[in-house]
């Protein structure tokens, strides 16, 4: 993965992507940052070091350094990141209030469920109820010899 990197533009931005990946993983960050002394292989040690130290002691780690620096120097490219920054902010909150809104719908449906099986319970036990009073009804029209 390291060492096919090159440096134009949209390699450095697919190479931090990838560590980012593989630094954002706790065995990740452990590794980039406590293990890279014990990479043998020297071109993916300089990348390695470069990320867990951000000391740039290598020609090639320099070239990052030197596009790194100037993508943070280009008003232009800061603009567009923090323009898709916020994009990305604001989709992750409309998710969030589509998410909530949902729950709410749920719960209301949820709600109203209860309340309408409340109901049918409570006609459920006037028909009881009426049932019980015309059975009485019925057993003292019979003792009285009138049914």
């Amino acid at each position: 993965m390291f060492q096919r990197l090159s440096f134009a533009p949209n390699s450095l931005r697919l190479a931090n992507a990838d560590i980012n990946v593989v630094a954002c993983s706790p065995c990740g960050i452990y590794y980039i940052f406590n293990k890279y002394k014990d990479v043998a292989e020297k071109s993916v040690k300089e990348y390695l070091e470069y990320f867990a130290t951000n000391k740039a002691t290598s020609q090639v780690t320099q070239d990052i350094e030197r596009l790194r620096q100037w993508y943070l120097s280009d008003n232009e490219t800061r603009k567009r990141y923090m323009t898709w920054q916020q994009e990305l902010d604001d989709m992750v909150y409309e998710e969030r209030e589509r998410t909530k809104a949902a729950e709410r719908r749920a719960d209301e449906a949820e709600s109203r469920a209860d309340k309408a099986e409340s109901r049918a319970d409570e006609e459920k036990s006037r028909a009881d109820e009426a049932e019980s009073r015309a059975e009485r009804y019925e057993k003292i029209l019979k003792e009285h010899g009138l049914l």
